[in-house]
């Protein structure tokens, strides 16, 4: 899992994307209709003497084309900080009509299928899914005939409050947490607290760990079935040269602590372990690039090739992707979190 950080600077270039989006004048006289009707969802945004004040200011700014202080409430709702999940539950769980609701999945609707979408995921500048960093999440325009283009987003959106559970946080931005198709269709409706990508710092959490076959397993991670030949996995040393897959991966808190409710959560919910226990054939390879890969043989190499190394962390790279292991890199490379785990307990 990868945390999801943005800058200030980000942060409005988002904003500014998304409000070039929303506010269209047939979009926000809907809105506006929606809280006439709704005094539920109305408080979310106005005391009710102030919602009145900003419909007069409204229709009468709009005449002023630079001045955009009325769309101020309106951004602060659809951007508000959804970190204290308690709060949010106490704040937002509650009924809305169903006009509301429809123009919400209305605009969410014509959101997904948008090109600010794309823009808004370049913006945050995420390659992969932050839920499994396992998937590439892709867009790309395509021409048709007449040469008009047409914008994709092939990964998802999920609800990080379902649509059922909370419906008024439909639009919120940070309620919606791009991910690939097959983390959204696990985690589906579930009222489960999972990892939040802009609010939780997984390398403060957890970490992926090779264990050898114990006198404890019996059944294999993936299937649930039976280990075969059980007796010849257990303690196997040939692990530690990337010859054998006599081991499992495994999903723990740092220095052995117990992971908190929302990463063990994410374990249950996106089936993590299971997933990464389909990678043993390239941990095996990391395993025996650094079997192999002895201190002589780096001087060698930086002696030999002067102008392809020029510092032992260039060498890294080569063989380890190393440069993909930072924070702000490890958006772009699937893994990225299991490769900088596996590589610190081999040392």
């Amino acid at each position: 899992m990868i945390h999801i950080k943005l800058s200030s600077s980000q942060i409005s270039n988002i904003k500014e994307k998304w409000a070039f989006w929303f506010f269209k004048a047939k979009r926000i006289n809907k809105f506006i209709a929606v809280l006439d009707e709704d005094a539920v969802f109305r408080q979310f945004l106005f005391e009710k003497a102030d919602y009145n004040e900003w419909k007069k200011q409204y229709k009468k700014r709009t005449q002023v084309i630079k001045c955009k202080d009325w769309q101020f409430p309106v951004m602060a709702y659809f951007f508000e900080d959804l970190s204290d999940k308690d709060c949010v539950l106490k704040k937002y769980a509650k009924k809305l009509k169903p006009s509301t609701v429809s123009f919400l999945l209305c605009a969410y609707n014509s959101y997904r299928q948008s090109i600010t979408l794309a823009q808004i995921i370049d913006e945050i500048g995420i390659q992969v899914c932050p839920y499994c960093n396992r998937n590439f999440i892709d867009r790309y325009a395509l021409s048709d005939w007449q040469g008009n283009k047409k914008f994709y987003y092939k990964g998802d959106l999920d609800h990080y409050y379902s649509k059922n559970e909370i419906p008024a946080l439909i639009l919120s931005f940070y309620n919606l947490i791009p991910c690939c198709k097959v983390c959204n269709h696990e985690k589906h409706d579930s009222n489960l607290r999972t990892f939040h990508p802009y609010y939780d710092y997984e390398d403060e959490e957890y970490c992926f760990s090779i264990e050898l076959y114990s006198d404890e397993d019996e059944v294999d991670i993936i299937y649930e079935k039976p280990l075969k030949e059980i007796e010849n996995k257990r303690y196997d040393s040939t692990v530690w040269q990337g010859v054998s897959d006599n081991f499992k991966i495994i999903f723990k808190g740092i220095h052995n602590s117990e992971l908190d409710e929302s990463m063990e959560n994410s374990n249950k919910v996106f089936r993590l372990e299971k997933k990464y226990n389909h990678s043993k054939e390239y941990v095996k390879e990391l395993i025996r690039k650094q079997y192999i890969y002895p201190e002589i043989k780096k001087k060698e190499l930086l002696k030999n090739f002067p102008e392809i190394f020029k510092t032992e962390s260039d060498l890294d790279d080569v063989f380890f992707s190393t440069s993909s292991l930072t924070i702000d890199k490890a958006y772009d490379r699937p893994l990225s979190k299991l490769t900088k785990d596996i590589l610190k307990q081999l040392g």
